[in-house]
């Protein structure tokens, strides 16, 4: 069923009727577009209506009446998306922006939060009993979307993935019923929203496994273009006897008076003492032209790159993961991609290794756990043009093709375009079979689709 502009209101007056307060927007609403906008401004998708559920009754009615309508359903969690998955054209998207309330049980060092909760609401909340957890690397992800794509980040050596540290999830399934996903309950439904996608229902809450955590050493080493090539085969050879608890992001930015430098950027989560002694030795892979390594809160360490990708720019991404850096591919990174094509691109590389290492390929839904670095090559622009956009989005491919051939078939599932979908099977390898079955279980009629080339049932 399709929804034409001039349809009027009448065919969602049920829906509104059933949702909590005035939470249904539509096209012609005046706070719809400001709702309806992404963290990347570049998706221009337009449901045909907007459900801003604010209780698990406001999902399970959205679903059920969507259903019955024949429309097509999208999930919008907390919106920091890349390629507008979350959004159909004339569908109906199920928001869940709003409930983003998180408790924690600090006896059980436990963290339960809503499915539109973001990092910086979970870190927020946890900080005030010295504990965290996994995240992202930036305070606006969403959570729900970080965990059902696995989740790097800057503590993943030593407590793994986002995924590695879920223990339960309440789940709104295609046919409207409530499910709870832990150990003794669906726990093959658990296993899957561990990496695998979003494509079982509803996460309308999840439960984390919290760590003590307060202050790490952390900040920015920058060092000269020139020097990249040395500096990065001495960082390969130290990431592969690195400690748990330091995680390093590496790659290559411009700073504000328009240089290109290489980046390393080491997190630090054990003692600071021990920190100084394990990041020492990066100081001297070449000329540190900026040294901004100290002591911060994780709090304010997640929220300092904020400011870097604010919403409404435009977006687009590419990836690939290499065993380490070869020096194939670090001329791949460095002549075809720099230089960067624009000031606030980046490439921005994750140290995957440690306790995210040690999880079996079978004991959760993602499937790529061997030491490894993902390459995120991120093109990112001000909007000027149709030519301007191509240009950008060229830079990323070209990048990405370059390295392909040293890389792993695979991807990382929640940064893979519509162009890309025979990396899906390869991205879960063994898992990927397991997962079909999840889909039929579950989601028979293929409801959810937010992964690439969704799990067809």
């Amino acid at each position: 069923m399709t929804i034409t502009p001039s349809q009027n209101r009448t065919l969602f007056n049920e829906l509104a009727a059933v949702l909590r307060g005035d939470q249904l927007l539509l096209p012609d609403d005046a706070a719809y577009e400001q709702v309806r906008q992404l963290w990347n401004g570049r998706v221009k998708t337009r449901p045909a209506a907007i459900a801003r559920c604010l209780t698990v009754e406001d999902v399970i009615h959205t679903i059920r009446w969507t259903r019955s309508q024949g429309l097509p359903l999208s999930v919008r969690g907390a919106g920091h998306e890349i390629f507008g998955r979350s959004l159909f054209e004339n569908g109906v998207a199920i928001d869940l922006s709003q409930m983003r309330a998180v408790t924690i049980n600090p006896d059980t060092r436990t963290a339960k939060i809503q499915g539109g909760a973001t990092a910086g609401d979970l870190i927020e909340a946890a900080q005030q009993y010295g504990l965290a957890t996994a995240t992202g690397t930036i305070s606006s992800v969403g959570m729900t979307g970080l965990t059902l794509g696995g989740g790097y980040g800057s503590l993943i050596g030593a407590y793994g993935l986002v995924a590695d540290n879920l223990l339960s999830a309440q789940v709104v399934t295609a046919d409207g019923q409530l499910v709870r996903a832990n150990a003794e309950e669906h726990p093959d439904l658990l296993w899957g929203l561990r990496g695998g996608g979003g494509n079982f229902g509803v996460v309308v809450s999840l439960e984390f496994r919290l760590h003590p955590q307060t202050t790490v050493l952390s900040g920015m080493l920058l060092y000269p273009l020139e020097q990249a090539r040395a500096v990065l085969h001495r960082f390969n050879e130290f990431i592969a006897t690195a400690p748990d608890e330091l995680t390093i992001q590496s790659g290559f930015i411009q700073t504000p008076d328009g240089q290109t430098v290489l980046l390393l950027s080491p997190t630090y989560c054990g003692s600071l003492e021990a920190g100084e002694e394990a990041i020492a030795p990066l100081r001297t892979f070449g000329t540190v032209l900026v040294d901004q390594v100290q002591p911060v809160t994780y709090h304010a360490l997640i929220h300092g790159a904020d400011a870097f990708t604010p919403k409404g720019r435009h977006y687009y991404l590419q990836t690939q993961s290499l065993k380490g850096f070869q020096t194939e591919t670090i001329e791949a990174l460095i002549e075809q991609g720099l230089p960067l094509p624009s000031p606030f691109s980046m490439i921005n590389i994750h140290n995957f290794h440690g306790a995210a290492s040690r999880v079996g390929v079978s004991e959760t839904a993602f499937a790529l756990r061997q030491d490894h670095l993902m390459v995120e090559l991120i093109a990112a622009w001000e909007p000027q043009s149709k030519d301007e956009d191509r240009r950008h989005i060229q830079w990323a491919q070209n990048i990405s093709q370059a390295l392909a051939p040293f890389a792993f078939k695979g991807g990382y599932i929640s940064l893979l375009d519509e162009q890309e979908q025979e990396r899906v099977p390869l991205a879960f390898g063994s898992n990927y079979e397991r997962l079909l079955d999840l889909k039929r279980r579950y989601d028979p009629d293929d409801i959810f689709r937010s992964t690439v080339g969704h799990l067809t049932p």
